[in-house]
């Protein structure tokens, strides 16, 4: 059975370090990328079969929507997971119809629910 491949895309360096770290535990081929534009180029590299996508960029604050709108656009059949805090820190008004995301997971994450998420859509 081949491994899973589970893109991060973060500007968090702790956290792409800290989930990356718990998933290769897990079994799972990590790769990562700090920027959407890095993101969607190590997509056509990596082909990844389930992306972990940060809402919030330092360029704009809902630069995940945009990604995963591009992203889906591009590969239509390649699941997302929304990774955010932004629930939490932010009082943002929107709902899960509003980001082209399979399922929205909590920062921080327990890794027993993300790695379920994970094969889930794998």
């Amino acid at each position: 059975m081949a491994e899973t491949r589970v893109l991060i895309i973060d500007d968090d360096q702790d956290i792409i370090e800290t989930t990356g770290a718990l998933l290769q535990f897990e079994g799972f081929k990590v790769f990562s990328a700090e920027t959407v534009e890095d993101g969607i180029e190590k997509i056509a590299e990596v082909s990844p079969d389930v992306i972990l996508l940060d809402i919030m960029f330092p360029e704009k604050k809902t630069r995940g929507f945009d990604a995963a709108a591009e992203i889906k656009e591009r590969y239509p059949n390649l699941p997302i997971l929304a990774f955010t805090a932004i629930n939490r820190e932010y009082a943002f008004d929107f709902a899960k119809e509003d980001i082209q995301a399979e399922e929205f997971v909590n920062k921080p994450v327990e890794t027993e629910k993300l790695v379920e998420l994970i094969r889930k859509y794998t």
